[in-house]
């Protein structure tokens, strides 16, 4: 049975202009009067998952900065740190022209690069330094081993008191792909990477917010 589920926010319930689409906001709404937990999980800094989840109206927990942070009603928990990724960045600035995104005065488990590098010269850089390497549409994100969307749904979960297996996932990038396997149901919408879609149960026919519909009509929760 399904009690939660989790959701991305850029590419999922977002159209290629970062928009939140109302159909999203709607079914969210729906399923929490049917007693559905809603979570949103996010690559970007806590604040702006917070604020997306107050004006939306959610009531699950929120996963930020790829499962680094997890924050329930007003208790937040930081999975993981930053001192690593910092340290790599340090390291990276004398090989590399790297520069981090604006909003990582916020960002407090890990490193986000400007996508003015390439990940595959990130990578060479930083071999054998056991970091997780991360490339979305907006930054390369430099973080701790483990670190991922998936350990912050089994974090929300145990703020929740329910299991993993309970929970349906819904993505469209790589960055998904672990939460995507690791929840008892994952959704790739067909604008999806295709390792989403790899990692996938079921890969809608239609794009964005059309396909977290599509995919919560094939759980049968709509």
């Amino acid at each position: 049975m399904i009690k939660a589920i989790v959701t991305d926010i850029d590419g999922t319930i977002t159209d290629s202009r970062r928009r939140v689409q109302w159909e999203a906001v709607e079914a969210f709404r729906e399923l929490q009067d049917n007693g559905i937990q809603v979570m949103i999980a996010s690559g970007n800094v806590l604040p702006v998952a917070l604020g997306l989840h107050i004006f939306i109206g959610l009531n699950g927990p929120i996963i930020a900065e790829n499962g680094g942070i997890v924050a329930y009603g007003e208790e937040v928990h930081k999975v993981n740190s930053n001192q690593r990724p910092l340290e790599a960045f340090e390291y990276l600035k004398g090989v590399l022209p790297v520069e981090r995104l604006f909003t990582d005065k916020w960002r407090e488990t890990q490193v986000a690069l400007r996508l003015s590098v390439k990940e595959e010269d990130v990578r060479q850089a930083l071999s054998g330094w056991d970091l997780e390497i991360e490339t979305t549409g907006f930054a390369i994100h430099l973080m701790e081993k483990g670190q991922s969307k998936m350990s912050g749904v089994k974090e929300a979960c145990r703020f929740l008191g329910i299991d993993v297996d309970e929970v349906a996932a819904f993505g469209d990038s790589d960055n998904d792909v672990k939460m995507l396997r690791g929840c008892g149901y994952g959704i790739a919408v067909s604008n999806a990477s295709e390792a989403a879609k790899g990692a996938a149960d079921y890969v809608s026919k239609e794009p964005h917010a059309g396909g977290v519909v599509e995919g919560l009509k094939w759980l049968r929760l709509l």
